[in-house]
C-alpha cells in the first residue's frame, strides 16, 4: 500500500494548470507518473476505484483538484488533515477526527473542502477578537457587543480550553424536528450567537452548489426531500415557532432551495429557544466561482428567490455573502489576521486561484 511522508501543504504559486489526466503530477516541476502509482478512493458496488497518485508529494489525484493522501491508516488521515488546515489543526484532529464530533470529519483533507476553508477561516477570525463582531455588526446593523460566540457544525469552538461543546438549542430543535432523521441532520455549517441578542446561521460554500429540493422518495431515516414534505414537517409540524408568520409560500419559486429553507427554520426556532431578540441566515459563496459559472442554473439570484418565500418583516434577515466580502469587512488591514489574509490570497480550488483576493 502506497504511503508518502510529505507534511507539507501546496497553494496556487505551487500548481500548475493541467490537463485532465495527462499523467502528470500537479505540483510544479515533479516528474512522477501518476498513472504508475495509484490508490483507492472508495467502494463503487462493490469495486474498489483506484485514483493516479503522487507518493513524492503525497496527494490523490481527482478530474477536478486533488486530496491530501499520506496512506490508509487513521494516523495517514490525521497527517492529511493537518496539510489542509493552516490554523488551529490540533484543535480539529483533537476534538473532531478523534472523537467523531462532525460527520465526514475526514473529509477536510479535500482541496476543495468547504468545511476545511470555513474551520481556517472562522477559527482565525476568533482567536482575533473583533473581526467576528465586526461580521456580526455587518449583518445584524447593529452593535451587538464583545460576546460573539463560534459554533462549527453544531458545537462551540473553545480554542483556549480546548473544548468542543454542543449547542444546546440545536439539540432540542433537532429532537423536535428529526427526531427519526438517522443520516444527515440539519447542521448549520457555521453558526455566530450573541447570548440573548442574535442567532446567524451561515451555510458555507465553496466551490459547490445550493442543492434544490426535489420529488423523489426518501429512504426510511432520511430528511424529506420534496418541497411539500418539507413545508409539511419543517413549519406545519413545527410547535417551536409559528412558522406562518415567517413564511409566505402562496407563490413558492420554482427552484425552492431545501438546505437555506432548513437553515431559516433552524434559526429562528434556535432563537425562540434561546431568547435571542432576532435571528439571521447568510448564503456564504465564492465569488470566484460564481464569475466562473456565470449564466448557468448555480448562478441564478439566490436571495431574490428566498426572500420572496418570507413575509416582509423577514426578508432582510435572509442575506448573500461572498467570502471575498467577509475578507474586506472583517480581514482586510487587520494585521493579526496577516497569515489569514496570505491564506485567502494563496488559497487553490482545482490547482487554480480559490477567490478574487488580491
Amino acid at each position: 500500500m502506497l504511503r508518502s511522508n510529505c507534511s507539507i501543504s501546496f497553494f496556487k504559486n505551487d500548481l500548475r494548470r493541467r490537463q485532465l489526466w495527462d499523467g502528470k503530477c500537479p505540483v510544479k516541476n515533479c516528474s512522477i507518473n501518476i498513472n504508475s502509482h495509484k490508490v483507492p478512493f472508495q467502494r463503487y458496488k462493490g469495486k474498489v476505484r483506484y485514483l493516479p497518485y503522487c507518493p513524492e508529494h503525497g496527494i490523490r489525484i481527482h478530474s477536478s483538484g486533488f486530496v491530501y493522501y499520506n496512506g490508509p491508516s487513521k494516523e495517514d488521515l490525521m497527517v492529511a488533515t493537518k496539510r489542509n488546515l493552516m490554523f488551529y489543526s490540533d484543535y480539529y484532529t483533537a476534538n473532531f477526527l478523534k472523537k467523531e464530533n462532525k460527520l465526514e470529519s475526514g473529509r477536510l483533507c479535500y482541496e476543495s473542502s468547504e468545511d476545511a476553508v470555513s474551520y481556517n477561516v472562522f477559527a482565525e477570525m476568533l482567536s482575533d477578537g473583533h473581526a467576528l463582531k465586526k461580521l456580526v455588526c455587518y449583518i445584524t446593523k447593529n452593535n451587538v457587543g464583545d460576546n460573539v460566540e463560534l459554533y462549527l457544525w453544531g458545537g462551540k469552538i473553545d480554542l483556549k480550553h480546548n473544548r468542543f461543546l454542543p449547542y444546546k438549542p440545536l439539540l432540542d430543535v433537532r429532537r423536535h424536528l428529526e427526531r427519526d432523521i438517522k443520516r444527515f441532520g440539519t447542521e448549520p455549517d457555521i453558526m455566530l450567537v450573541v447570548p440573548g441578542k442574535a442567532v446567524i446561521c451561515i451555510e458555507a460554500k465553496f466551490g459547490s452548489k445550493n442543492p434544490i429540493a426535489k420529488e423523489k422518495r426518501e429512504t426510511e431515516g432520511e430528511k424529506p426531500k420534496g418541497r411539500e414534505k418539507l413545508i409539511e414537517r419543517y413549519c406545519k409540524k413545527n410547535r417551536i415557532i409559528d412558522a406562518s408568520t415567517i413564511f409566505d409560500f402562496s407563490n413558492t419559486p420554482k427552484l425552492f432551495y431545501e438546505q437555506l429553507f432548513r437553515n431559516i427554520v433552524f434559526a429562528a426556532s434556535m432563537a425562540k429557544l434561546s431568547g435571542a431578540s432576532e435571528w439571521h441566515v447568510i448564503n456564504l459563496r465564492n465569488q470566484h466561482v460564481m464569475n466562473l459559472k456565470k449564466g448557468r442554473p448555480e448562478s441564478m439570484p439566490i436571495m431574490r428567490n428566498i426572500r420572496s418565500i418570507l413575509k416582509p418583516k423577514y426578508k432582510k434577515r435572509f442575506s448573500h455573502l461572498t467570502w471575498e466580502q467577509i475578507y474586506n469587512i472583517a480581514v482586510k488591514g487587520n494585521k493579526n489576521l496577516h497569515n489569514l489574509t496570505w491564506y485567502l490570497k494563496n488559497k487553490s480550488l482545482g490547482c487554480g486561484r480559490a477567490f478574487n483576493i488580491l
